[in-house]
Formats: C-alpha cells, sequence, structure tokens
C-alpha cells in the first residue's frame, strides 16, 4: 500500500511555530519556516527538524523556497497594535505585509492563511485592511476573513485575532466563514467565562485586556499561588536563597513568555488547517 503524500506548508514570521504545530496536527508537512528571532529559531530547529529555516523574509523567494500547497504567517503586528505607533502598513514591521505579497506571487500556492490583531481592521480607518484584501486580490487570491477567540477552541485564554483564508483564484470553503454545525459539538467552552471565579479556573483577566504579549493576571495569583498554605510562600523564598531557582521573570522566561505570547494559538490554526486540508 503506497503512503498517502501530505500537504505541505511553508511559515512565514514562524516564531516558535504555532501555525506550524496546528497545521502538522491536521496532517501537513511543514517544509519552510522563515523567523528572524534566533532564540525562536532555534526552537523551530528542535521542533520541525524536517524543515528548513530562514532568518529574513526579505531574502527569501523562489530563489531558495520550496514550493508548498499552504503558506501561513502571522505578519508583525507593531504598527497596527493598540500598544503601538499606529503607523499601520506604513511602518516598518507591518509593513513586511508586503515581503508576503512578493513571496505569493513568486511561489503561488494554493492557500494562504494570515493572521493580526483585531486592530489591523480598524488601522487607518480601515483603508490598511483594505490594502490588504486588494493586495492580496491582485495576486490572484480570493476568500474570507473572520475574528476568532482562542477561548473557544479549549483554550483558558481569551484572544481575538482576524484571520485571512484565501485561495488562488478559488474561494475556501464556507465552513471558515459560518458554522456548519451546532456550537456545542465544538471544543472548549461556548460562552465567556464568568468573574469572578476560583483561581484554578480563570482563564487569566489581565491589566491590559490582552494587549500585550506577555501578560501576568490582575491578581498576580497565576506566577505566586500556593494552595492553601502561606508558608509555601516562605518555602518558595528559602529556594531562591537556597538553590539558586530564579524569582519572577529573568532574562530567559521573558523570552519564553514572550515568544509563547506572541505566538498563533496551535488549536486554531489546526481548526482551519481541518478544513482547508479537504480541499488541498
Amino acid at each position: 500500500m503506497y503512503a498517502t503524500k501530505k500537504p505541505t506548508v511553508g511559515s512565514l514570521f514562524a516564531g516558535i511555530g504555532g501555525f506550524d504545530l496546528g497545521f502538522e496536527n491536521a496532517g501537513y508537512e511543514t517544509r519552510w519556516q522563515i523567523e528572524i528571532n534566533p532564540v525562536c529559531r532555534a526552537v523551530l530547529a528542535d521542533r520541525f527538524p524536517h524543515a528548513k529555516q530562514f532568518n529574513d523574509v526579505r531574502e527569501c523567494g523562489k530563489q531558495n523556497l520550496e514550493p508548498v500547497d499552504v503558506i501561513v504567517g502571522g505578519f508583525p503586528c507593531q504598527d497596527v497594535s493598540s500598544m503601538g505607533r499606529r503607523k499601520g502598513l506604513e511602518g516598518h514591521r507591518t509593513g513586511l505585509f508586503y515581503e508576503v505579497i512578493r513571496i505569493l506571487d513568486e511561489l503561488r500556492p494554493k492557500w494562504v492563511v494570515l493572521e493580526n490583531v483585531v486592530g489591523l481592521l480598524h488601522s487607518k480607518d480601515g483603508r490598511d485592511f483594505q490594502t490588504v484584501v486588494e493586495s492580496l486580490a491582485d495576486c490572484g487570491y480570493v476568500g474570507y476573513w473572520r475574528v476568532l477567540n482562542a477561548q473557544y477552541f479549549g483554550v483558558p485564554t481569551r484572544r481575538r485575532r482576524v484571520f485571512l483564508v484565501a485561495g488562488l483564484g478559488q474561494h475556501p470553503p464556507i465552513e471558515l466563514l459560518a458554522d456548519a454545525a451546532a456550537v456545542g459539538t465544538f471544543s472548549g467552552s461556548t460562552s465567556p467565562a464568568n468573574y469572578p471565579a476560583e483561581v484554578d479556573g480563570w482563564a487569566y483577566p489581565t491589566l491590559l485586556s490582552g494587549s500585550a504579549t506577555s501578560q501576568i493576571n490582575i491578581s498576580g495569583s497565576g506566577l505566586v499561588f500556593a494552595g492553601e498554605h502561606r508558608h509555601k510562600m516562605v518555602e518558595r523564598i528559602g529556594e531562591v536563597e537556597n538553590n539558586g531557582i530564579c524569582r519572577g521573570l529573568d532574562a530567559a522566561n521573558f523570552a519564553e513568555t514572550h515568544a509563547a505570547g506572541n505566538a498563533v494559538v496551535p488549536q486554531v490554526a489546526e481548526w482551519i488547517a481541518e478544513r482547508l486540508i479537504v480541499v488541498t
């Protein structure tokens, strides 16, 4: 019996591979990843040894990237985020979207899936998002966009992101735009969590309410809470003094937390990939 060939995916602005993990869980094979952060790229090399890693999207294209069925990418959001200076697509970071268009035009994958913060929708009074859609259309890609919240995919956090799914001269399955099953059949909560709640049941609401890549919940209990026994706090301090265990976030802790905060939620990516794989 012959093995079925897996559809292939290439990842732009890969981070630590959240998009890629979701697609691989759905049955895709990652062929290449582009990520400029060396720490994140080391994580990718460890977790995706079968994929080639590249470090600069501006230096990649048909000359060094293998053609794939799907290209995914969460292009930089700093210039459209509510935490940024709101330069939009004119900013040197979010403006890297145009490198996405260039690579799409050179490789011509069947599908493209892009992710960004919801601030993209109203950046420059909506003109930037119109430019994104028009640029994809000018390149031959048509499809849908939708805001998806990670809390409805079995993930204990409220994380709203806009996803664009487009095909080369072909619309993606309608299930990506309109749910074709009862909400109750999906994993995760079907309604926002009620607060206040017991600490163990929190989805970690934060002071920045989803605006930062690295967050601490309002009470700080996610970092220091020790159930039932206050003396556990004293013991924790003792561990720091006696064994040199870091207290709080050191440089390595911060790098890990920041990378996780920037990552696409794999469960959301997997949901999209499952609906694309049937037509790939």
